[in-house]
């Protein structure tokens, strides 16, 4: 394919100039590239970092898997649910308005407090972590210190802790 243009010969623009097709080729291939780049991007939802568990340190209440890969036990909206761990590590989520009595014999557990709901937990082992929505009641016995609790600005929060370093 030849092109016209309106310049000399001795031109050096003229050698360096792209045909149609090479600048087709080379808009495919740059489209091709973007393309690529943002389907790598998007392709796997990035879910939350799992943490490590340090000696003195209380679970993280929000995160879904527990200690030893336990998954979450799950009290529906609602309803009245009793749970027992007696090895530790376990995670719990009482939905908005259940009632949950939760017995964690060897520590490290979870308890995510939905709504509006009522959540009792004894914690014998300690470093056991409770978060609670707003309107809920949480009450947390801690036998072992270390346990955190984190409330919502209208939510009811009590906290006994046997050993120290409990928040």
């Amino acid at each position: 394919m030849h092109i016209a243009v309106n310049r000399r010969g001795g031109s050096w623009l003229y050698p360096t100039l792209l045909t149609g097709g090479t600048m087709i080729r080379v808009l495919a291939l740059l489209s091709l590239t973007m393309f690529a780049a943002c389907a790598s991007s998007h392709a796997a939802p990035h879910g939350q970092p799992q943490g490590t568990w340090v000696v003195g340190q209380p679970e993280d209440p929000y995160t879904t898997v527990a200690i030893g890969g336990r998954g979450s036990e799950f009290c529906a909206p609602g309803a009245s649910c009793s749970f027992e761990c007696p090895e530790g590590g376990c995670a719990y989520t009482c939905a908005e308005g259940s009632s949950c009595s939760i017995e964690c014999g060897g520590g490290r557990c979870k308890t995510s407090c939905g709504i509006n709901a009522s959540c009792n937990v004894e914690c014998d082992g300690g470093q056991c972590g409770t978060g609670c929505g707003a309107g809920a009641s949480c009450n947390i016995e801690c036998d072992g210190g270390q346990c955190a609790q984190a409330c919502a600005d209208d939510a009811s929060c009590n906290t006994e802790c046997d050993g120290g370093g409990c928040s």
